[in-house]
């Protein structure tokens, strides 16, 4: 910002410069004095019966010529003095009227020459030269031919061309005095223009500047909600690249367990991000790359760098030639990555402030997203380990303990009460045979994370199968929108609600097709069950707590509120069975 301000104050006109003409006038001046005196000296060579100088002519010649020699020799600084101490030029002014008066008076061929100390005042100074010169050339030229005549030199004065001289001279300084101010102000408007322009222009780039940090704050921001760590990948690099103007970047995950770096993405000016397929392995501890992963300090390349990213040759050739700036991704003192840049520089000297401080907020806040997606998928994984041990707990663990219990109860009775021991095992069996759907239920509610609209059908089809082996029941799907696009919560939740519906519609509906209608819209998305089977009442089942076949009705309506939907349960004895879900996207 600095040398900004110097920028701006240096093309500002100083105060010389505001009054000053421009320099081609000053030239214009000059050749005009050295016309004026050529034209006179030819005037008296060709008229020197009609003129009648008061001394010597060649006298007048040599004052009058070493004197303009020494204007055009020392013009500079004799300007500069004049703009200093405006006094300077009524020596001129007297020159010129000393030349007029012995060099015939009104009929002098001097007069165009002694217009020359006018027109320079009115250059110089505009209006108040043009009245200061003039009025001294009005007052001093006829004093000093009353003073010639009272001294007793010969003068021949004709009043008429006196006052005929007198007005040509005003006439012409106050014509050039009026265009001498229009080249002023003109001059002053060009120098507004100047500062205006380079103003206009600091201002751009300060705005350039303050949008580049703007945009850099909205990547900051999105780092925040990435939903997964490959996101906060793609818009580091994107952010890097793009608006920091890094020719290369790359950044990889580090994988403790296993000791390497893996999921490299890769960006290249000009180019879409890609994925470097081969991992990093950090065991061997040695190479750049392994030394600022175990070090958490950024290492710059050194122009005269000897050492290797890594010890992998296959590796370093695919990242590519040249220097690399290497600055690990910590959070809460833990390495979750690092970032390669491709610098040609040798020092964070070279990086100008704004721009290392916009770097390092960028890696710090991915830093902060990708441990906050860690935290999100350890914290997932933890729910979910909670729940299917809930559900063991509720389902399986309950049941194996009233088998337990049961099977020692039947080791008392026998062999007295064989009869009753008998009943026992056969509802015994029942119980394990429901045990053990419920452990086929518990291994299937567990799916990978990439839940597609493809998977959803299929996996509901393997699931109603397995839930109904003694017969045939099909699912009919229709689904309509981006199911794909929904938050990972809400198709995991609705995966649920369909498993436990088509789960009730296969074992108790007692018919072989149930209808799934999935609308996905902008604000909020509708889901359909419906079959066409016995039916039965859903407030007595709701209130029927213990009764297993609709264990799952209260667990749907939970699972769609904790969503913010609603979970509307439609039945009637033999008018089948429907379920209305509607949950919003957000």
């Amino acid at each position: 910002m600095a040398n900004t301000s110097l920028m701006v104050d240096n093309s500002r006109p100083n105060d010389l410069d505001v009054f000053a003409p421009q320099q081609h006038l000053y030239l214009f001046l000059l050749t005009y004095r050295w016309g004026s005196l050529l034209l006179a000296m030819w005037l008296f060579l060709a008229t020197k019966d009609a003129i009648e100088p008061s001394v010597s002519l060649a006298f007048l010649l040599a004052v009058s010529l070493l004197s303009t020699l020494l204007i055009t020799i020392f013009h500079a600084p004799l300007k500069m003095m004049v703009i200093e101490t405006p006094l300077f030029l009524g020596l001129d002014v007297i020159l010129v009227i000393f030349l007029l008066v012995f060099s015939g008076a009104t009929r002098s061929p001097y007069i165009l020459y002694a217009l020359s100390p006018l027109l320079t005042g009115a250059f110089l100074f505009q209006m108040r030269g043009v009245w200061s010169t003039t009025i001294a050339f009005s007052l001093l030229y006829p004093l000093g031919l009353l003073l010639v005549e009272l001294l007793g030199f010969s003068v021949s004065v004709d009043i008429g061309q006196l006052f005929t001289q007198l007005a040509g001279a005003w006439l012409v300084t106050i014509l050039f005095g009026q265009l001498s101010n229009a080249l002023e102000r003109l001059q002053r408007a060009h120098s507004s223009l100047a500062t205006a322009h380079h103003d206009l222009t600091r201002q751009n780039q300060e705005l350039v500047a303050t949008h580049q940090q703007l945009e850099m704050i909205h990547e900051l921001t999105l780092f925040v909600h990435a939903p997964d760590s490959q996101s906060v990948q793609q818009r580091l690099l994107r952010a890097v690249t793009r608006e920091l103007d890094f020719s290369r970047a790359a950044v990889g995950l580090l994988n403790p367990s296993q000791e390497r770096l893996e999921a490299w993405h890769v960006c290249r000016v000009g180019q879409d991000i890609s994925l470097l397929g081969k991992p990093l392995s950090l065991a061997a501890k040695n190479g750049l790359i392994s030394q600022v992963v175990f070090n958490q300090q950024v290492h710059w390349g050194q122009e005269t760098e000897q050492e290797l990213l890594s010890p992998d040759e296959e590796f370093n050739e695919q990242l590519g030639p040249g220097r690399w700036l290497i600055l690990p991704l910590t959070w809460q003192k833990q390495t979750l990555g690092v970032l390669l840049l491709a610098v040609d520089t040798s020092g964070p000297a070279d990086i100008s402030d704004d721009r290392w401080a916009i770097l390092t907020s960028l890696v710090s806040q991915a830093a902060v997203a990708l441990g906050t997606v860690d935290r999100t998928r350890r914290l997932a994984m933890e729910e979910e380990r909670n729940r299917i041990a809930r559900d063991i707990h509720d389902t399986v663990a309950q049941s194996l303990f009233g088998i337990v219990f049961t099977l020692d109860a039947c080791a008392k009775l026998l062999p007295k009460q064989a009869e009753m021991v008998k009943k026992e095992l056969t509802e015994l069996r029942d119980v394990a045979d429901e045990v053990r759907h419920q452990v086929r239920q518990s291994i299937l509610d567990i799916w990978p994370s990439d839940l597609t609209e493809d998977k959803f059908k299929a996996d509901l089809s393997k699931y109603v199968t397995d839930c109904a082996p003694d017969h045939v029941f099909t699912v009919d799907f229709t689904i309509s929108g981006n199911f794909d696009g929904l938050p990972a919560r809400v198709r995991r939740s609705l995966y649920r609600v369909c498993q436990e519906a088509l789960a009730n519609a296969a074992r108790h509906a007692g018919v072989d097709m149930a209808r799934v209608y999935l609308y996905v819209e902008p604000e909020e998305v509708h889901l359909s069950i419906r079959d066409t089977g016995r039916g039965f009442d859903p407030k007595e089942a709701l209130a029927r707590e213990r009764n297993r076949e609709r264990f799952g009705l209260r667990s749907m309506q939970e699972r769609v509120q904790t969503l913010g939907g609603t979970c509307d349960i439609l039945s009637q004895g033999s008018q089948g069975t429907q379920i209305l879900v509607r949950v919003p996207v957000g």
